[in-house]
């Protein structure tokens, strides 16, 4: 909910400053120039820079998701072998013990 937030105060204040700015000016870079409204040129690097931004943003969430996904399966792993040990265990503690014989009462002459 913060993310859209932040989203549309940054677009409500790029659209407003390229509505407030229509007046074309020239730019150029290095030898190559054209007529642009300024507003257009902010507007047009503000969205380049949330394209970009989200493409890491999506980046580091397929990491996560990756980092996530390895985890689960460990705890999947280490649980069957917890439950293979318990049962290992449950089957030493409930064998039955060896029997051996009572004392002899008889008196050796």
């Amino acid at each position: 909910m913060l993310r859209l937030l932040v989203i549309v105060l940054f677009l409500i204040a790029l659209i407003t400053f390229a509505l407030s700015n229509p007046d074309p000016q020239p730019l150029w870079i290095v030898s190559y120039g054209w007529q642009l409204s300024i507003g257009v040129l902010v507007l047009g690097v503000g969205v380049a820079s949330f394209l970009v931004g989200g493409l890491i943003m999506l980046i580091g969430e397929f990491r996560q998701r990756t980092r996530a996904r390895r985890a689960e399966h460990q705890i999947r792993t280490l649980e069957s072998q917890m439950i293979e040990l318990h049962q290992r265990l449950d089957r030493y503690t409930n064998s039955p013990a060896p029997v051996t014989p009572p004392p002899s009462t008889t008196p050796l002459a």
